[in-house]
C-alpha cells in the first residue's frame, strides 16, 4: 500500500511538473508575442519613413531627421530594426541609417557594451559596431578577440572584417592560435571566421600574412596559407613552398599546396607530385592533386595518369577529372584508362556538367 501511494504521488508530481513547464512555456511565448506587438505599434508611425530611407528615397534628409527625433523605447526599438536593415542595405542609405543610430547614441552605447557583463550584450554590440563601420571602435573590438566567450570573439572578428582596417589583421591572426578561456579544449577564433574577416581587408595585409606563416601555432599558419591562396599575395609563395616541404602539420601542408596551385607554375610540379604518393595522408594527396590540376602543366600528366589507377577511388576519380580538364593532352593521356571505373565516373560527371550549362 505504501509503495502504491508513493508511486501515485510521484506520478502526480511528474504530471504537475509537466503542466507547470507547459504553463511557463506558454507564458514566455505569450510575453514574447506581446512584446513584438508592442514594438510593431511603436514603429508603425515610422514604418513608411524607415522604408523610404532604407530604399534611398530620402534625398532631402527629411526622413533621417524624423527618425533621429525619436527617443526612449521607440528609439531603442528603431535602432534594433536599423541594425537588422544594415545587414542588407549598402551605400548612401546605409550611411543615413547609421546617422540615425549615431544621433540616438546607439554607437557610443555599443562601444561601452563591449565590456558589459552579459556576453549577449557584448556580442550584439560588436555586431552593431561592425555593421555601422565604426573604425573608432577598432581597438575595443580587437580587445574583444580575447573575450572568454566564443560568440563574442567571433562577433568581434566579424565586425573587424566589415570595418576592413588592415591594422586589425595581426590581432585576428594572433587570436586564431590563442587560448582565451585558458581551459582544456578551449581555442581562439575559428579558422573560417578569421579567414573571412581577413579576406575583407584586401592586399594591404600581405606583410601580416607572411609573418603568420612562421607562427608557432599550426592553426594560425593554416589560416594565413588559406587567405594567401584565396587572394593575390604572391610574396608568400617562397614560404608556402617551404611549408609544403617540411611543415609538421598536415593541414598546413595541404593549405600551402592549394595556394601553390593558384600561384605556382611548372617548377612546382615535382614537389607537389612527391606528396601524392601512396602512404602520404589522403588530405594532403588530394590537395596536391588539385594543385597539379590547377597549374595544368604538361609535366604533371605522368603523375596524374598514374593516380587514375590508385586504390583510393576518390583519388583516382579526381585524377581522371583533372586530366579531362587539361584539354586534348589530358584526354589523350587518359585514353588507355578509359574503361576504368574512375575514368567512366569522371567522364559522366563532366558530361552532366556540360549539359547543365
Amino acid at each position: 500500500m505504501t509503495g502504491t501511494t508513493l508511486l501515485l504521488g510521484a506520478s502526480i508530481a511528474v504530471v504537475g511538473a509537466c503542466v507547470g513547464l507547459l504553463v511557463a512555456v506558454g507564458l514566455v511565448r505569450g510575453l514574447r508575442i506581446m512584446g513584438e506587438r508592442r514594438e510593431q505599434r511603436l514603429l508603425a508611425p515610422l514604418h513608411a519613413t524607415l522604408i523610404a530611407v532604407a530604399a534611398g528615397e530620402d534625398d532631402d534628409g527629411h526622413g533621417v531627421r524624423e527618425l533621429s527625433r525619436t527617443s526612449g523605447r521607440t528609439a531603442a526599438v528603431l535602432d534594433q530594426r536599423i541594425a537588422d536593415l544594415l545587414t542588407k542595405v549598402r551605400g548612401a542609405p546605409a550611411e543615413q541609417l547609421i546617422e540615425v543610430l549615431r544621433s540616438h547614441g546607439a554607437l557610443r552605447a555599443a562601444e561601452h557594451d563591449l565590456r558589459h557583463r552579459s556576453a549577449v550584450r557584448r556580442a550584439r554590440a560588436a555586431q552593431l559596431l561592425g555593421l555601422a563601420g565604426c573604425d573608432q571602435a577598432r581597438q575595443g573590438l580587437e580587445a574583444s578577440l580575447s573575450d572568454r566567450v566564443l560568440e563574442v570573439r567571433t562577433s568581434a572578428a566579424f565586425a573587424l572584417g566589415l570595418i576592413g582596417d588592415p591594422r586589425s589583421a595581426t590581432p585576428i591572426l594572433v587570436a586564431v592560435g590563442a587560448d582565451p578561456g585558458r581551459t582544456r579544449g578551449s581555442f581562439g577564433l575559428p579558422a573560417g571566421v578569421a579567414g573571412e574577416a581577413l579576406q575583407r581587408m584586401g592586399i594591404a595585409i600581405s606583410d601580416p600574412l607572411r609573418t603568420a606563416l612562421d607562427d608557432p601555432h599550426p592553426r594560425t599558419r593554416t589560416v594565413a596559407a588559406s587567405v594567401i591562396g584565396g587572394g593575390s599575395f604572391l610574396t608568400g609563395l617562397p614560404r608556402l613552398r617551404q611549408l609544403l616541404a617540411d611543415d609538421p602539420d598536415v593541414t598546413v601542408q595541404a593549405r600551402a599546396a592549394v595556394a601553390i596551385g593558384r600561384f605556382g607554375g611548372p617548377d612546382d610540379v615535382p614537389a607537389l607530385a612527391a606528396h601524392t604518393a601512396a602512404g602520404a595522408p589522403a588530405s594532403l594527396r588530394r590537395a596536391c592533386l588539385a594543385a597539379l590540376a590547377e597549374i595544368g602543366a604538361r609535366s604533371a600528366l605522368p603523375v596524374l595518369t598514374g593516380l587514375v589507377c590508385d586504390p583510393d577511388q576518390r583519388i583516382a576519380e579526381e585524377a581522371a577529372t583533372a586530366l579531362l580538364g587539361m584539354g586534348p593532352d589530358g584526354v589523350a593521356a587518359l585514353q588507355p584508362f578509359r574503361d576504368l571505373p574512375a575514368t567512366r565516373s569522371a567522364a559522366l560527371v563532366s558530361s552532366l556538367q556540360r549539359s547543365g550549362r
